[in-house]
């Protein structure tokens, strides 16, 4: 299974068609330029009935609300299966870090396993929204920090990581170029990311249905963010354009639903379609508004075929999942 998941070139064999629409899935003084925790930062912006970061208000299309923290949660738990119970593809139990960042840490969960894992470690995670646990492991910290702004850090880490960011980072080589100013000789950077828009090999998702046209419409939306959703494509050029060494690619894959034989896979796509349909409005709302002009209420009532033809196990579609390591050179 592990190695399948790391081939893109494998299909998944669908099972035997079994379809139900009414079937469930499952049942004091700082390092860096980060802001202060202020009344400003935690008085959340409101739009559409969700919230979103105060701090550098606009930037990050996803919500910061419980509904979001849920999802995320259980997005770790997929990122978990995927890798065989790995927090990173590079960096293994027995390395022994002094730094670690996670940028775009989100509920805190990677970090805070990470802690635990490497209690060696300073671990330090920063993003847009104070929405982390105050009891964390002793050598974990988090920061409100826009990881886009110059960074200025007194250290540099040994492992920089960074997951699920794609829309989120507008110049990734940039970013990149910091990443790489800030680690040691011989650190490590690992970018983890989702590719839209959705794919399938078999014909089973038609390029009118619901489920393909959300997908074509948030890698739209992205683009006139300026955001674009399909980064994960490029980070293996721009990381070796930035001098990095080392450098690896590997490819996942996400089935949108339960829809392979294969039960690792099935199983994945069992967390797959709960993470996406319950998440489906937070995921859609800012970039259709905003991005698109759509009203709340014209998304809602296309959301309803999206949810049905995510759940629809005739449909044969996964996504792209990414994972890019490299090295800086000692």
């Amino acid at each position: 299974m592990s190695g399948a998941r790391g081939n893109p070139n494998i299909a998944l064999a669908a099972e035997a068609d079994d379809f139900n629409d009414q079937d469930s899935a499952i049942g004091s003084t700082r390092e860096s330029s980060s802001a202060s925790i202020g009344s400003s930062i935690l008085r959340y912006r409101e739009e559409n009935g969700r919230t979103y970061h105060a701090y550098k208000e606009g930037t990050y299309i996803l919500p910061n609300d419980e509904n979001e923290n849920d999802r995320l949660d259980l997005q770790h738990h997929m990122f978990t299966l995927t890798f065989g119970g790995k927090l990173s593809t590079v960096i293994d139990k027995s390395q022994k870090l002094h730094r670690v960042l996670d940028v775009g840490t989100g509920t805190g969960i990677w970090a805070i396993d990470f802690a635990d894992e490497h209690p060696e470690a300073q671990v330090i995670g920063i993003d847009l929204s104070p929405i982390q646990p105050a009891f964390t492991p002793p050598n974990l910290t988090f920061y409100v920090d826009d990881a886009e702004d110059p960074w200025t850090y007194t250290e540099k880490f040994d492992f920089i990581y960074s997951r699920m960011m794609t829309g989120s980072i507008a110049k990734w080589p940039e970013f990149i170029a910091q990443a790489k100013e800030f680690l040691n000789p011989g650190g490590q950077l690992e970018i983890v990311d989702i590719v839209f828009p959705i794919e399938c090999d078999d014909g089973t998702l038609s390029k009118d249905s619901a489920l393909m046209k959300w997908s074509n419409f948030i890698a739209e939306a992205a683009d006139k963010l300026g955001r674009k959703v399909d980064s994960a494509k490029r980070y293996r050029e721009q990381l070796e354009e930035a001098g990095f060494t080392d450098v690896v690619e590997t490819r996942y894959k996400w089935p949108q639903n339960r829809w392979p034989k294969d039960q690792a896979y099935k199983e994945l796509g069992m967390w797959t379609v709960e993470n996406l349909t319950t998440g489906l409005q937070g995921l859609s709302l800012a970039l259709f508004t905003r991005g698109l002009g759509w009203s709340a209420e014209e998304l809602e009532v296309f959301l309803i075929d999206v949810r049905n033809d995510m759940k629809n196990t005739r449909i044969h579609a996964y996504w792209n999942i990414y994972a890019v390591t490299a090295k800086n050179p000692s």
